[in-house]
C-alpha cells in the first residue's frame, strides 16, 4: 500500500468523522480545521425546498434525468452524495445505508426511494450501474431496482445539489481524491430536506423514525409505526432518536382513559341487560 494511500484511509479518515460529528453540533469552526479539510464539513439546512425541478443528472443507462423524477410517488427519500471510486469512506457510508435498509422492514421502492450521486463529474453511467448492481445483489429483495437510483452529472449540477443540501466537500489533485464528511441526508416527498444522520453507520430504527417524519403520512405505516414516531424525537446532540417522556405519559394516560371507557361500558351494558332481565 502506498504511503499516500495509508495517509488517506487511517488517518484522514477518522479527522472527517470527528470533524463530522462536531460541524452537527456546531462546536468547529474554520480556523480549527486541518488543512486537509478546509472548505469541508455539513451547514444544515433543514426545511430547506430543493429545487429538484431544474437539477438534471444522468442515470445508469446515461439517459439525462431531472431529479424531480424520483419524487413523484409521495415517497421520503434517502440521499447520499459520494464517489464510485472512493477508496474508503463512500464505501462506508454506502454500507452503513445497506445494513439499516436490510434491517427495515420497509422495503426500497415500496416506502422510500434512495438517490445516490456521485460528486465527481469524471465519473459515467457505466460506473454508476456497476455500483448498483453490487449494492442490489447484497439488498436482495424483488422491486429494488425501480426505488434506488446511481446518478452522474455535470460539475454545475452536482455542486448546485450540494450547496443546497450544506454538503462542502474539497477535490485534492495531488491525491486525486475528495475529502468530504459523512452524513445522509432524507428528504420529503416534496423534495424539503428533513433530516441529516451522521457517521458511517445508521441505527435501523432512527432511520426508519426519519423516513417517518419525512413521509408526514403520504406513506401507508402500522400502528406500531405511528406510536414510535410519537413518543420518539430527534435530538441533534446525539444524532439519534430519543424518547420523550411525556408523550409516554401521554400515551399511558390515554391508554388508561380507553380501559376505563370500556369497562364502564361493559358493566353499563351488563347492568343494563340485569335490568331488562328483572322486568
Amino acid at each position: 500500500m502506498r504511503k499516500t494511500g495509508f495517509y488517506i484511509d487511517f488517518i484522514i479518515l477518522p479527522i472527517l468523522l470527528i470533524f463530522c460529528f462536531a460541524e452537527a453540533g456546531g462546536t468547529a469552526s474554520a480556523s480549527d480545521k486541518p488543512t486537509e479539510l478546509q472548505g469541508v464539513g455539513i451547514t444544515e439546512h433543514l426545511g430547506r425546498q430543493i429545487n429538484i425541478r431544474e437539477l438534471i443528472f444522468r442515470d445508469e443507462q446515461n439517459k439525462s434525468v431531472k431529479l424531480a423524477n424520483y419524487f413523484k410517488n409521495g415517497k421520503p427519500v434517502i440521499l447520499t452524495l459520494v464517489y464510485f471510486k472512493c477508496p474508503m469512506l463512500c464505501n462506508l457510508v454506502l454500507n452503513g445505508v445497506l445494513d439499516s435498509i436490510k434491517a427495515l422492514d420497509w422495503n426500497i421502492a415500496s416506502q422510500f426511494e434512495i438517490i445516490t450521486v456521485s460528486i465527481n463529474p469524471l465519473e459515467n453511467a457505466e460506473l454508476a450501474a456497476k455500483k448498483k448492481s453490487s449494492y442490489l445483489k447484497s439488498y436482495n429483495r424483488r422491486g429494488a431496482e425501480q426505488g434506488w437510483h446511481f446518478l452522474t452529472g455535470d460539475k454545475s449540477q452536482i455542486e448546485s445539489l450540494a450547496t443546497q443540501i450544506g454538503f462542502q466537500y474539497r477535490y485534492d489533485p495531488k491525491e486525486n481524491q475528495y475529502f468530504h464528511a459523512a452524513a445522509i441526508y432524507v428528504l420529503t416527498p416534496q423534495g424539503k430536506v428533513s433530516r441529516y444522520l451522521y457517521g458511517t453507520t445508521f441505527k435501523p430504527q432512527n432511520l426508519k423514525l426519519s423516513l417517518l417524519e419525512a413521509s408526514n403520512g403520504t406513506v401507508a405505516t402500522t400502528t406500531v409505526d405511528q406510536i414510535l414516531l410519537f413518543c420518539f424525537h430527534f435530538d441533534p446532540n446525539k444524532n439519534s432518536y430519543t424518547l420523550r417522556l411525556w408523550r409516554i405519559v401521554q400515551l399511558v394516560v390515554c391508554i388508561q382513559v380507553l380501559v376505563l371507557a370500556i369497562g364502564m361500558g361493559f358493566l353499563w351494558k351488563k347492568d343494563h341487560l340485569v335490568h331488562k332481565l328483572k322486568k
